[in-house]
């Protein structure tokens, strides 16, 4: 096969056709360009550019940002029960539909949704570089931001089934909570001071919820990428329940 037609046959012929000609899904190019562009802002220019600077007060703008991000979130949960989570899918196994049915199609859309908001996600690692709070940017919070963008993108394109949107569900969840808790935080010292008490709870939400996410995707993307083409889903439903017994 020449190159041009492995590249086709990976990137378009295997791709989910409901979702590869969505805005951003076609182009190998765009996202990783936004990511480099995101890396050499947040790791040199931005410092380099803030280094004789006073801090910006960005105060209204991380409040409207951090309702944007309830908003959103709350908005995706929404679509993806109505999809059918929770009433006609399975938590442990669902055989993927790659169908044009409403259904399918709504979680196919929510996952580039999903897509689309992680991108704008990465407008928060700007924001600390604009107030000078390099300290937060941490290769933690940077290998975060990244990776979720890389693996959602992925499983946007070739995997948008409900099986890969539980992540997503269980993700947008968490972060309702986590940017009205961001949000609450800004509202003043007597805000902050009556909300300190709960960001022990909000760590151990965000830490079950890396690790559901993490073990549910790691199980489902196996199947999904098995040779077999078919899941065996009591095996599935299997791994899956020792996974969450594990959490």
């Amino acid at each position: 096969m020449k190159l041009v037609e492995i590249y086709n046959y990976y990137w378009n012929e295997k791709s989910d056709t409901r979702t590869n000609n969505l805005p951003l899904m076609g182009s190998p190019i765009i996202i990783p360009a936004i990511i480099l562009s995101y890396l050499y802002f947040v790791l040199k220019y931005g410092p380099q550019f803030m280094k004789n600077r006073k801090p910006y007060n960005l105060k209204t703008f991380i409040q409207w940002y951090n309702i944007f991000q309830i908003i959103a979130n709350a908005y995706l949960v929404q679509q993806n029960i109505s999809a059918g989570w929770f009433s006609e899918i399975s938590v442990y196994c669902e055989l993927p539909d790659y169908s044009y049915k409403p259904g399918p199609m709504k979680i196919a859309y929510t996952m580039w949704l999903t897509t689309m908001l992680k991108l704008i996600d990465l407008v928060e690692t700007v924001v600390f570089v604009l107030r000078k709070k390099q300290e937060q940017i941490s290769f933690l919070h940077v290998y975060h931001h990244v990776s979720t963008i890389l693996l959602i993108w992925f499983m946007t394109k070739y995997y948008a089934v409900s099986m890969t949107s539980f992540g997503i569900l269980i993700n947008c969840t968490v972060h309702v909570i986590m940017y009205t808790y961001y949000y609450l935080t800004t509202l003043g010292p007597n805000m902050q001071k009556m909300m300190s008490s709960y960001k022990p709870i909000i760590t151990s939400v965000q830490m079950v919820q890396f690790v559901i996410c993490t073990l549910d995707w790691h199980v489902t993307t196996r199947m999904l990428s098995s040779d077999q083409g078919l899941w065996d889903c009591e095996l599935v439903a299997e791994l899956k329940s020792s996974c969450y017994g594990l959490v």
